[in-house]
């Protein structure tokens, strides 16, 4: 037990902010998923309204319910670039 308390004391300052730094890229990657999950919910229920409205549902209401919950959408070509 003394000799671990010993290496944690050995750590120095440089080593932490690098534990520090991958644990907060972490938890930031996290965050991004969650909201990459969020958006894949919300064109789902654009595509659900869109089909209760009106009975039906085109490709045009389901191409309009992607450019409007995934920002960027009309701007990419089929590979997910940005067109020129």
């Amino acid at each position: 037990m003394e000799n671990k308390i010993n290496k944690l004391k050995k750590l120095n300052i440089p080593t932490l902010s690098v534990i520090a730094f991958v644990i907060s890229f972490a938890i930031l990657m996290q965050i991004s998923h969650f909201e990459s999950a969020h958006a894949l919910t919300k064109y789902f229920a654009c595509i659900v309204d869109k089909a209760n409205e009106q009975g039906s549902i085109s490709i045009g209401d389901a191409d309009a319910c992607y450019v409007k919950e995934f920002k960027g959408a009309a701007d990419a070509d089929n590979d997910g670039f940005p067109m020129k």
